[in-house]
């Protein structure tokens, strides 16, 4: 196996590593191999990984990427009435149509490649071709064909944005003889035979990929990137769909779909101790202040949320309602989730987010409540005044 065709790793991307409240396991479901192992601390490709890059098509943050399936809008060159072909590398390069776009499995073609494909072919429709070979492919799933999902959920997305129903992309069906279907999906310079171009496209790469690590000061296998000084995820795949999927949705004078923007709810019961901000891998929970100062909460951007659910797992009081698809409301930014009003304690003088209930921080109580505990440790429940004076009665009376 050659190393362009690997899996590439970005550790700091990955969501289940990253939060102990994490429990993502989508690029072990999707492996057909079922050779992707999650430990505590890594993520484990084991030998025999068919390169055929479901694992990555369903990562939400681009934590897994496997080469070959970018489109290149240069390499699009027929003319706009036809349709764009999208065939799997097993096939020979001979076989595909003159233009068609070829990537190692049809099953690895994530729902952005979709939007970035129909945006870079402007409206030409898109054809994945079914060789019949997929059902007793090594990265097939059986009778059902790898792409079938997520296609469904490309044309119905493409059809919310305002795309005509003969321009969807589509699945059809051209044989070629399962005798001449290869074991192991080939080598990309034997599945697509480079021009001048993407010969000197790809030696610029990998001088880049080479140069990195010791551009960033930390040379070796032990280097970092670039996002591992950064506290939080950039979820790279999601906002690359939102932002093709807002263009399209611009050329065709439709809003973007409220499915595409996952609901958060708070119910009552929230003691804003932040740990569902502090938890979230990309900043859709973030801590605020009004600009007044007045008050502080919690706010969210649905743009940013990969519906990973780790902050409805770490909330202490479980009054956090995740739904992935939407709840039908289309937000305008990020949007406050609780707001709190902002006080001085009594005690430290330091301000603080409160309902009102209180005029100590949460600190300072927690130092009372010591301190409290301790008192009664030690000497036994302090007696109230009241008390005293019943026990004194009592006592007269029985004289």
């Amino acid at each position: 196996m050659g190393d362009e065709h690997s899996v590439l790793f970005d550790r700091d991307c990955c969501v289940r590593l990253r939060s102990r409240y994490s429990t993502c396991a989508l690029c072990a479901q999707a492996c057909p191999a079922h050779l992707v192992r999650i430990t505590g601390t890594a993520i484990e490709v084991g030998e025999g990984c068919l390169r055929c890059g479901q694992c990555s098509a369903t990562c939400p943050t681009g934590a897994l990427q496997l080469e070959g399936f970018a489109i290149d809008p240069a390499s699009i060159s027929a003319p706009s009435g036809s349709p764009l072909h999208i065939d799997c590398w097993k096939v020979p390069a001979a076989d595909s149509p003159r233009d068609a776009i070829r990537v190692p499995c049809l099953g690895g073609i994530a729902l952005h490649h979709f939007v970035q494909s129909y945006a870079a072919a402007e409206g030409r429709r898109l054809v994945l071709i079914d060789r019949g070979w997929c059902d007793r492919c090594s990265a097939g799933c059986g009778p059902d064909h790898p792409a079938r999902k997520t296609l469904e959920a490309a044309r119905e997305l493409l059809a919310n944005l305002g795309v005509p129903e003969q321009a969807l992309p589509s699945l059809e069906t051209l044989p070629l003889l399962r005798a001449r279907m290869p074991a192991e999906i080939p080598e990309r310079r034997v599945a697509q035979p480079l021009s001048r171009r993407g010969f000197f496209v790809r030696i610029t790469r990998n001088a880049m990929r080479a140069i990195a690590p010791t551009a960033c000061g930390q040379p070796g296998e032990a280097a970092q990137s670039l996002r591992a000084r950064v506290a939080k995820i950039e979820a790279t795949t999601r906002s690359q769909l939102l932002a093709q999927a807002a263009a399209l949705g611009v050329r065709h004078g439709r809003p973007l779909p409220a499915e595409l923007f996952p609901a958060l709810r708070m119910a009552d019961g929230c003691c804003n101790h932040q740990v569902c901000a502090a938890t979230c891998p990309t900043r859709a929970l973030q801590a605020y202040r009004s600009e007044d100062g007045a008050a502080a909460g919690i706010a969210f951007d649905a743009a940013a949320c990969i519906a990973c659910g780790d902050c409805t797992r770490a909330c202490p009081e479980q009054v956090l309602t995740l739904h992935p698809q939407g709840d039908g409301e289309v937000p305008r930014g990020a949007r406050a989730l609780t707001r709190w009003t902002l006080r001085e304690c009594c005690d430290c003088g330091c301000d603080f987010a409160d309902s009102g209930s209180s005029s100590l921080c949460p600190t300072c109580r927690k130092t009372r409540d010591l301190v409290r505990a301790s008192f009664s440790q030690l000497f036994g429940p302090a007696r109230k005044p009241h008390d005293e004076r019943t026990r004194a009665e009592t006592s007269a009376r029985s004289d």
